[in-house]
């Protein structure tokens, strides 16, 4: 049995070559993707990257240090849970867990080297979130 695919050139005569991405794609090409409703609600469903994203929302030019993101999301959950969790824990479950999710979703630049994280804007992320305060609120 033979494998198609592997005997036969694709037609050619119909395809061209791919358009060159943008020069902006090249360094993410998250950057156009929307994300769907989904991924919106699948970021806001976890408490800490929600409590990251208050932090960056509230820094100047949405950028902020990994520290002070760490002591925000656990003076949070302190003020949430009457306890606060260990520093360390917090650190390496941001690091590890929530700021590569929301830098897969395009929505966060991290540095590692200067531990640095900038927000980079997401209107409909935004709106829902605040839809979601409202309803906490209203409950």
């Amino acid at each position: 049995m033979t494998d198609d695919a592997e005997s036969d050139p694709p037609d050619q005569s119909d395809q061209s070559d791919p358009p060159d991405p943008p020069e902006s794609s090249a360094d993410d090409p998250l950057e156009d993707v929307p994300l769907s409703l989904d991924a919106h609600l699948d970021i806001l469903a976890n408490e800490r990257r929600r409590y990251l994203l208050e932090y960056l929302w509230d820094q100047p030019g949405h950028v902020g240090s990994f520290e002070a993101a760490t002591k925000h999301t656990i003076s949070q959950h302190g003020q949430k849970y009457g306890w606060q969790p260990n520093h360390d824990d917090i650190q390496v479950d941001l690091q590890q867990h929530h700021l590569p999710k929301l830098a897969d979703a395009g929505l966060i630049e991290y540095d590692i080297r200067s531990q640095t994280i900038r927000y980079r804007g997401n209107d409909r992320l935004e709106e829902i979130y605040e839809r979601i305060v409202e309803f906490e609120r209203d409950r």
